[in-house]
C-alpha cells in the first residue's frame, strides 16, 4: 500500500476567492497571487517525497489527513487554546487539495475520506498523510 507522509514547512494559507478583471470589454477571472504562491510552495515542499514514492494512480480511493499549524497571535488570551477564528479549516483544505491535484493524484474526487484539523503550533506547518483507502 502506497503512502505519503510529510511535514510541509509553509504558513497555512486559505484558498482565495477568484477575482474578476474587465480587460477591454471582456471579464477575465484569475486566481489571487497569494493563492498561486501558496500552491507553488506546497508543491515544491513535497516534491522530494513524491519523487521517492511516486504519485497515486487514477481511480484509486484515497484517504487524506492534514493538520494545519499556525502561530498563536499575540493578542489571543491565554485561555484560548484552539484557533476558532477565521480562516476556516475548509479553506485551508481546499488550497491543499488543489495544490496536490494532478501532482500527487489525478483528481481530488479520488479523496473518499478526509480529516482536516487546525491547531496552534510553532513553527507554522502542515502535517500531511495520504494513503490508499482499502475499505
Amino acid at each position: 500500500m502506497k503512502e505519503i507522509e510529510v511535514t510541509i514547512f509553509v504558513v497555512p494559507t486559505p484558498k482565495g476567492r477568484p477575482r474578476v478583471a474587465v480587460i477591454g470589454k471582456h471579464a477575465h477571472a484569475y486566481t489571487p497571487k497569494k493563492t498561486r504562491v501558496a500552491e507553488a510552495d506546497i508543491k515544491a515542499a513535497i516534491r522530494k517525497e513524491v519523487m521517492a514514492q511516486g504519485s497515486f494512480d487514477a481511480g484509486v480511493a484515497l484517504k487524506l489527513s492534514a493538520t494545519f499549524y499556525r502561530d498563536i497571535p499575540t493578542s489571543t488570551p491565554k485561555r484560548v487554546t484552539m484557533p476558532v477564528k477565521r480562516p476556516d479549516v475548509i479553506n485551508y483544505g481546499v488550497l491543499l487539495l488543489d495544490a496536490l491535484q494532478k501532482y500527487v493524484y489525478a483528481d481530488d474526487s479520488q479523496i473518499t475520506t478526509c480529516t482536516l484539523k487546525k491547531r496552534f503550533g510553532s513553527p507554522p506547518r502542515i502535517d500531511l498523510r495520504i494513503s490508499e483507502e482499502l475499505e
